[in-house]
């Protein structure tokens, strides 16, 4: 319910000021890897490691998922420490999870205990054709400088990321990447009580989608009138987004910079820092501005590494100094800030340059990805006018059995995923009209119905959830003891499940990169226990060749998704 709260309150925040004081926010501790600003992605059976700043000597590792009243505790195969990186990797097998969404972190040894908000998000399965978000420069909380008049009540921008945050979790991307200045003035978290990178935070957990956000010039630059001493900018990024070994890397992990990259599906991301180096701190290792010489080999030996990906996307916040041969990479799209503007020239190679966040518009930037091929949308404006916009009747508080969304896309650009959550009483079935019911989070009181929208453009949609009045009171399916055997096999493979309430039920088939090759079942199942054999071909009755496949099940609103092998 927390992140369904959050989001029915969105609305009124942003309509709100946040001229107020702020505690402090989460300063990083132990985890180091996933965090709330770098998190992970992935599907049940998928390996999910933690990287951990502890001692040598750190025993008793455990290790949970948390949403909500839901905790999920992840069986640690491995702890281990490395003595030239100082950092722990614990090493988890994603478990099948009653609900794909967004998870906090907890992670305990003896003697130490940490969460992280909203550090990784648990899918059904990788899209082959999905969509991201690319927002830059939101200069929080406001443009003016600490010592300018208004500037300790101003929140101009804060209220605009606001506005383009409801925007996104309607929209319902796979992720957003956020290229830096999102910070207005880096220094200013302990000076004045101003908690500038806290309200970050605060920020970034309103997203009810994953946020991968890397450091800009503003961000970790370093004003040199600033009171604060130099270098503050970046130990505060370090405490409260970053990795606390940068101030003094150990020997197998030199680099002073926050860079990382991640893959969803088969599209291969990487992050790298950028910034100008105002306050001239330790300027031997960072010189004036752009990236360290440790940076450009750390991108081209995390590209080399990746280039049998089907595409290859850098995010940055600007290259000052023009060090970046996109084509010599191998890179594919990149995107990136700072100019305030819109830029794209058309050329291959893919520069894109997106409009700054906190500008009057608004601007955010859709990506489109189906397979190899890469979209890159004109922006798209998140104006108070609510051009994309939804309003429900009655209200969406769990309180009734029928409820009607009316969403308005005022904007040129379709939105294939859009999503609605709807609070509704616990029942055991619902109806929807207008869109998908996805899934169900039945782990708390109201329910949370996920109901998908393929929102063309232009358009008003009506969308309505009634409970089906037969099944109040009557728990919803899962299933029990999914069971493929064997696995790997050759030429067929037996698979049964159980369950232990009547449901609609499908199971398929996926290559990794989540294209549908083959529905095994599709429509209602009783009661008990089922079997389906799978001889390793495809829909048209093709032959597939030897690998690793993803077969899924969903049973009304539960989903899992096992790897399977074919080794003919």
């Amino acid at each position: 319910m927390r992140r369904v709260l959050i989001l029915l309150l969105l609305s009124l925040a942003a309509a709100s000021s946040l001229a107020q004081t702020y505690t402090k926010g989460d300063t990083l501790t132990v985890i180091q890897r996933p965090l709330l600003n770098i998190p992970a992605i992935v599907r049940p059976g998928d390996p999910l490691p933690i990287s951990c700043d502890a001692g040598p000597g750190a025993t008793g590792w455990t290790a949970t998922l948390v949403r909500d009243a839901l905790e999920i505790p992840l069986t640690i195969d491995v702890a281990s420490y490395d003595p030239t990186t100082l950092w722990w990797t614990l090493s988890v097998v994603t478990p099948a999870v009653p609900v794909h969404d967004l998870y906090d972190l907890h992670v305990t040894a003896d003697g130490l205990d940490d969460t992280t908000r909203d550090a990784v998000k648990v899918i059904a399965e990788f899209r082959s054709e999905f969509e991201i978000i690319h927002i830059t420069d939101t200069h929080i909380p406001t443009y003016l400088y600490h010592d300018q008049n208004g500037a300790l009540t101003d929140s101009t921008t804060s209220m605009g990321l606001r506005e383009i945050t409801r925007d996104i979790n309607l929209i319902n991307p796979e992720f957003v990447v956020l290229t830096g200045d999102f910070i207005h003035e880096g220094e200013l978290e302990d000076y004045l009580d101003l908690r500038y990178y806290s309200r970050g935070q605060m920020h970034l957990n309103e997203f009810a989608v994953p946020v991968y956000l890397i450091a800009g010039n503003h961000d970790i630059g370093g004003w040199n009138d600033t009171p604060p001493p130099a270098g503050t900018a970046r130990r505060d990024w370090w405490r409260f987004f970053g990795w606390r070994r940068l101030d003094d890397p150990p020997s197998g992990a030199p680099e002073h910079t926050q860079n990382y990259s991640f893959d969803y599906g088969g599209i291969h991301f990487a992050a790298l820092e950028a910034y100008d180096n105002y306050d001239s701190w330790r300027y031997p290792i960072y010189g004036a501005e752009s990236f360290t010489a440790g940076q450009i080999d750390w991108l081209a030996a995390d590209l080399a590494a990746a280039s049998g990906s089907a595409r290859q996307v850098l995010f940055h916040h600007f290259d000052f100094d023009d060090e970046l041969n996109l084509a010599g990479l191998g890179v594919d799209l990149s995107l990136s800030g700072h100019i305030h503007r819109d830029a794209d020239d058309g050329s291959y190679p893919m520069d894109v340059v997106t409009d700054n966040a906190s500008g009057i518009n608004r601007p955010f930037r859709l990506v489109r990805f189906d397979g190899a091929a890469i979209d890159p949308r004109p922006t798209l404006s998140a104006e108070d006018s609510g051009r994309l916009r939804v309003t429900y009747l009655p209200a969406n508080d769990g309180a009734h059995d029928s409820v009607t969304a009316q969403l308005v896309n005022g904007h040129t650009e379709s939105f294939r995923h859009a999503l609605l959550r709807f609070a509704m009483p616990t029942a055991g079935a619902y109806v929807v009209n207008g869109g998908a019911l996805t899934q169900v989070d039945a782990s708390d009181d109201p329910a949370i119905c996920y109901v998908e929208v393929d929102l063309p453009a232009q358009s008003d949609v009506t969308v309505t959830i009634e409970v089906d009045d037969s099944t109040i009171g009557v728990p919803a399916a899962t299933p029990r003891r999914l069971s493929v055997q064997p696995n790997p096999f050759n030429p067929r493979t037996h698979i049964t499940f159980e369950l232990d309430a009547a449901a609609m039920c499908r199971l398929t088939v996926f290559d990794l990169r989540g294209r549908t090759l083959a529905v095994l079942l599709d429509g209602r199942r009783e009661i008990g226990r089922h079997d389906v054999t799978w001889n390793g071909r495809d829909a048209s009755s093709r032959s597939l060749a030897s690998g690793t496949y993803l077969l899924g099940l969903r049973a009304g609103a539960y989903a899992e998704t096992r790897k399977i092998t074919l080794a003919r």
